[in-house]
């Protein structure tokens, strides 16, 4: 991992906003676009720290993570449930949820994507795999009843906060 490893405290603060309230997503290179997430993990996969982020190949942020191979984690340092709730019902397709949401972003330092500006920590993933939901074989009766989420492993070569 590039630059300042993502420490226990770090990955622990990502979870906690993920499973709270979600922790916003970024992503694009020429214009920037943001999602929520509300489920994922943290942890080693095949020798590597990783970030399991699953998504819907009917949002706009699929189309541009599978096209860049890349995204953001930005976990909030203040509350911004307001502003996560907000962003989870506007669509990347057919709004600029960053302006809408007066969202303040900058571009990443490692990644081809923009990051929340201020108030967050930030932790900068590149792809290393891709599961399609075809590929997941549930081993338990009724333990996935939504298999539209492709499953994008990536890589923290980043964290740092604004």
């Amino acid at each position: 991992m590039g630059g300042r490893v993502l420490s226990d405290n770090d990955r622990n603060a990502v979870l906690t906003n993920l499973f709270g309230a979600g922790i916003f997503v970024t992503c694009g290179r020429k214009t920037p676009n943001v999602m929520i997430a509300h489920t994922g993990t943290a942890g080693k996969l095949w020798g590597h720290d990783v970030f399991i982020l699953p998504v819907k190949s009917s949002k706009y942020s699929y189309r541009i993570v599978s096209e860049t191979k890349s995204f953001a984690l930005n976990a909030p340092l203040r509350d911004m449930r307001d502003e996560i709730a907000r962003c989870d019902v506007i669509s990347g397709f057919t709004h600029n949820k960053i302006e809408e949401l007066g969202l303040h972003v900058k571009r990443a330092r490692s990644i081809d994507a923009y990051v929340l500006g201020k108030n967050a920590l930030i932790v900068e993933c590149k792809t290393i795999a891709v599961i399609p939901p075809e590929s997941v074989r549930p081993e338990l009766d009724g333990l996935i009843t939504d298999r539209s989420h492709t499953l994008f492993v990536g890589e923290p070569i980043e964290s740092y906060r604004v």
